[in-house]
């Protein structure tokens, strides 16, 4: 739901229709947002955040492709990536979310359907997004976990179990099974019992003999030689001579006061001088006592004139490049829901992105970037067969017209390791901070002429072959919503196309990749869209040196 902000995309999962759980002959999934909109306003503002909000595509086979999205801006990630700190204050939350739906659980009117939706579908259903837990496949039971109590029990004890508050329990639509929570709170120790005096086992008949104990007695010489030590040591120190004190040390000087009238004469000096020198011709005067020449300042441009172009080579180009080609991709989705991603131009109306990015929108998307001014509808002319990792993940769009001033990015296959990158995009992690990027999606546009997309740098690690496509492996760090944007080279070129990332929780570790610009072409080029690639590598024009005019243009 719009007014809940589940606008953040989770996860993609498969699910068999029929493990959907039913109540009263509705599917939890149906028209979830009525119950959301009531566990709210049982259980407090944001209490229904839990539960991720599923986008339901049915496929043949009875399966279901389920995109799950929710309120945290974040990456998601399941919870054994995580480390154990994390972990445990992601479990933490998990179990005071849940122990907050009490309420919604006790009413009569959602508290079977809630009970329902506790249930998940396995244990990677469960993600973290930063410190919160969010669950995705809730409300789903494998066939098998619905068998009997005891495959229920199991079912639940090894997915939701281990964070269910005392007394709460998921339930199965129409049986009275229940589960223990694991996670009832601190544990409660028991005092501890005062111990009893026993006695030693004997290991014969016989009766233990204890011999009596004799006083000890001490002797007095320690003590008197310690006293004859202590006296020594205080004649010496009373004796004169033995003991030296330092001479009082003396004060400090106080510092010389400054001769002002000195300090005076040779600044008087020192102007007439320059006074003198400065009197003579140019030619003439003495370069040592007026100092080193000084370059003359640029000057600014003259009014209602354009600044002029920055130069070839230097980073001011590279990201006016980016800028002019670079779109912010909005992709209406069913349900008020909204899927954003990147894009560029490779053409004066062609624009190149991933297909995820608008899978599941219609013919028609949206793109906007300080470039275009505003928010233009652009038609979805082809998409990629699928968007799985290994797929040729690409989709064409085509806008009806574009400013002038936008410029399409060259395609360049030339590029190798430890090559120099550059990732542009407008990732919603870092553009959530901005404002104007917040007002785009919520369909305010008047302030697209301030939005700047996020420019990323590093080097290529590797280009391995994943499935039927070339990948660029990379350190430039990209996030959801660089998707479908140029990974592009020092010179400006689009080599690579920002795809997907993937989590190393065991090493704390993540990748970038990018479908390489080889790729992209033979998808362009498929689709009827021709461009002028090069294979030449990359050699930036030096940026002039300070105080040296620039080149012609």
């Amino acid at each position: 739901m719009a007014g809940r902000g589940n606008v953040h995309f989770i996860r993609s999962t498969q699910v068999r229709a029929a493990d959907v759980l039913v109540v009263a002959g509705k599917s939890l999934w149906l028209d979830c947002g009525t119950t959301f909109a009531r566990i709210d306003q049982l259980c407090g503002d944001g209490a229904s955040r839990l539960f991720s909000e599923p986008n339901v595509k049915e496929q043949d086979g009875g399966r279901l492709v389920v995109a799950w999205f929710g309120a945290f801006d974040d990456d998601a990630k399941q919870m054994e990536t995580l480390d154990r700190g994390m972990r445990a204050r992601v479990a933490s939350a998990l179990t005071a979310r849940i122990e907050a739906l009490r309420p919604a659980l006790a009413d009569q009117e959602i508290g079977e359907t809630v009970a329902a939706m506790l249930n998940v579908a396995d244990e990677s259903s469960i993600m973290a997004v930063s410190d919160n837990a969010v669950l995705t496949n809730w409300g789903a039971l494998p066939e098998e976990a619905r068998a009997s109590q005891a495959a229920f029990a199991r079912h639940s004890e090894r997915t939701i179990g281990p964070y269910l508050p005392f007394g709460l329990s998921p339930r199965v639509p129409g049986q009275a099974w229940t589960v223990g929570g694991a996670s009832s709170g601190p544990a409660r120790v028991a005092p501890a019992q005062l111990a009893k005096p026993t006695k030693p086992a004997s290991t014969s008949g016989m009766p233990q003999v204890t011999a009596p104990s004799r006083p000890r007695r001490i002797s007095p010489w320690p003590l008197l030689a310690v006293s004859l030590v202590f006296a020594a040591c205080l004649i010496y120190a009373a004796w004169p001579g033995n003991l030296l004190y330092p001479e009082a040390l003396q004060p400090p000087q106080p510092p010389s006061l400054v001769d002002n009238a000195e300090v005076n004469r040779n600044l008087q000096e020192r102007i007439g001088k320059l006074k003198a020198e400065l009197a003579k011709a140019a030619c003439n005067a003495d370069a040592s006592v007026l100092g080193p020449k000084m370059l003359d300042p640029p000057k600014p441009a003259a009014a209602g004139q354009p600044s002029p172009p920055p130069s070839p080579g230097s980073p001011q180009a590279l990201l006016a490049s980016l800028d002019s080609a670079t779109v912010l991709v909005l992709a209406p989705l069913s349900g008020n829901m909204l899927s954003t991603g990147s894009g560029f131009f490779v053409g004066q109306r062609d624009i190149l992105t991933n297909n995820h990015v608008v899978e599941g929108a219609g013919d028609t998307v949206f793109v906007a970037s300080k470039a275009l001014g505003r928010a233009v509808p652009a038609h979805v002319v082809a998409k990629a067969a699928a968007s799985a990792s290994g797929d040729p993940d690409f989709a064409l769009l085509r806008v009806d017209d574009a400013p002038s001033d936008v410029t399409a990015l060259q395609l360049s296959t030339a590029i190798g390791r430890l090559d120099s990158v550059v990732a542009g995009g407008f990732p919603g992690f870092v553009m959530s901070m901005d404002k104007t990027y917040r007002d785009i999606i919520n369909g305010k546009t008047d302030g697209i002429g301030n939005l700047e997309m996020v420019v990323t740098q590093g080097n290529v690690m590797a280009m391995p072959q994943d499935g039927a496509t070339k990948v660029i492996t990379h350190s430039a760090n990209i996030s959801r919503g660089n998707s479908g944007g140029p990974l592009s080279d020092a010179c400006g070129r689009a080599v690579g196309v920002n795809t997907f990332i993937i989590l190393d929780g065991e090493n704390a570790q993540k990748l970038n990749f990018s479908l390489s610009a080889r790729d992209a072409i033979q998808f362009l080029s498929s689709n009827g869209v021709t461009v002028t690639p090069t294979d030449k590598p990359c050699v930036p024009a030096p940026a002039p040196a300070a105080g040296q005019p620039k080149a012609a243009q």
